[in-house]
């Protein structure tokens, strides 16, 4: 197996990357190739590079950054069983590991632990304009990317940006989305300030997906919350962060599906977050799960919950 490790020098702390040449460094008779991404989507071209000049080679492949480094190399890698991926968090939220119990979670900080370490098989999220592992979003939350795209060009992942400041942005230019959605067929067309389909269960950091699924049960949950103003809609995102399902369930349009289609009614682009990186696209787009489509490496022993 070939270890190949692509580092996003960019997120977090930007030393982060010195630091993990100089660990791996360590490892007596560890062979591996390492890559540092130049640019958002780099880390695309260049997973797409690897696999393409390893056709036969099993790999495994290091995302050493944050979320959206690792959807970028999930996006070049695809569904090739081939290829394990690690997830090395260097980001500010690193969503996807949350599904993991906290004793679990603080493994994969420990690089030793992810070269050592095993598969499990989990789902993933396939758009038509790209792919995700934790969640596809679209309303305030995609806001919010725009703006750090806007005012930070050079780089929108991983970078130390004022996020409650984009946030107080997004709140006071909330606009609704006219849509026309489908949730397995069932149609559930509506106006909506926010919509989200979760293969894991945090967004943003802080805002939880319902309860009572995991990312290998061939399913995505979501939440949709209908457009009713700015107060109501604070008062949901609350209730996200602290838990409440029952005001959730109330108050928004939760459950499981399988696909999802949406567009919106005047024909204008959607702007949807995909694990932290932005795409806009016009016309139809579709949301399915991806059932056991990723080689997931985690520390010996560490299972879902």
């Amino acid at each position: 197996m070939k270890h190949i490790f692509i580092v996003n020098p960019y997120a977090g702390n930007m030393t982060f990357a010195n630091n993990l040449r100089q660990q791996l460094e360590q490892i007596k008779g560890f062979e591996y190739f390492l890559f540092n991404s130049r640019y958002t989507g780099n880390e695309t071209e260049l997973t797409r590079k690897i696999v393409h000049f390893f056709p036969e080679e099993q790999l495994r492949i290091y995302a050493c950054g944050g979320s959206g480094t690792f959807r970028n190399v999930l996006e070049g890698v695809g569904e090739n069983p081939k290829v394990e991926l690690a997830f090395y968090p260097c980001g500010m939220t690193n969503d996807f590991l949350k599904v993991f119990a906290t004793r679990d979670r603080e493994r994969f900080f420990d690089i030793k632990e992810l070269i050592n370490g095993e598969t499990i098989t989990v789902d993933s999220i396939l758009t038509n304009h790209g792919r995700a592992i934790n969640t596809f979003s679209c309303g305030m939350d995609a806001e919010i990317m725009r703006y750090i795209a806007t005012q930070h060009p050079v780089r929108t992942v991983g970078i130390q940006v004022p996020y409650s400041a984009y946030v107080f942005q997004a709140l006071l230019r909330l606009k609704r989305m006219d849509l026309k959605i489908r949730v397995d067929g069932r149609e559930m067309d509506g106006c909506y300030d926010e919509l989200c389909c979760g293969n894991g269960c945090v967004l943003g950091g802080s805002l939880c997906m319902p309860q009572g699924f995991v990312p290998n049960d061939g399913l995505e949950s979501y939440v949709f919350v209908p457009s009713k103003g700015h107060l109501a809609f604070i008062r949901i995102l609350i209730n996200l962060i602290r838990q409440k399902s029952a005001f959730i369930e109330k108050h928004a349009r939760v459950g499981h599906g399988k696909k999802v289609t949406l567009s919106r009614r005047d024909h204008g682009p959607i702007v949807a977050n995909l694990d932290g990186e932005m795409i806009a696209a016009p016309g139809e787009w579709t949301v399915e799960i991806r059932p056991d489509s990723v080689q997931f490496v985690v520390p010996r022993g560490v299972k879902l919950p």
